[in-house]
């Protein structure tokens, strides 16, 4: 998430900070496009703890050592009322 800045003010709106995401969907007919209000009603949590996994074979021709980790999480809102959605009119 990204907060953007003009003259050194952070923007908001009703005095709370705006922040955007690469994973909300453009502006198209329908789409639900902006996001407000409380997050602290969003709950995070982890599922099954993180996987590493060591890659021996996929850097052996460089004499490097490879990893990937993965974790799994869920998400869920507790409260509907915290946040609301707005969703553009269809076309």
């Amino acid at each position: 998430m990204a907060t953007f800045h003009y003259c050194g003010i952070p923007d908001t709106i009703l005095n709370r900070p705006v922040k955007t995401s690469a994973y909300m969907p453009v502006i198209a007919a329908g789409a639900k496009t902006i996001v407000f209000g409380d997050f602290s009603y969003y709950w995070m949590e982890d599922r099954q703890g993180r996987v590493f996994e060591h890659l021996n074979e996929l850097y052996a021709a460089t004499g490097q050592v490879g990893f990937r980790v993965t974790q799994c999480v869920d998400g869920k809102l507790v409260l509907a009322e915290a946040i609301k959605i707005l969703q553009q009119k269809a076309s």
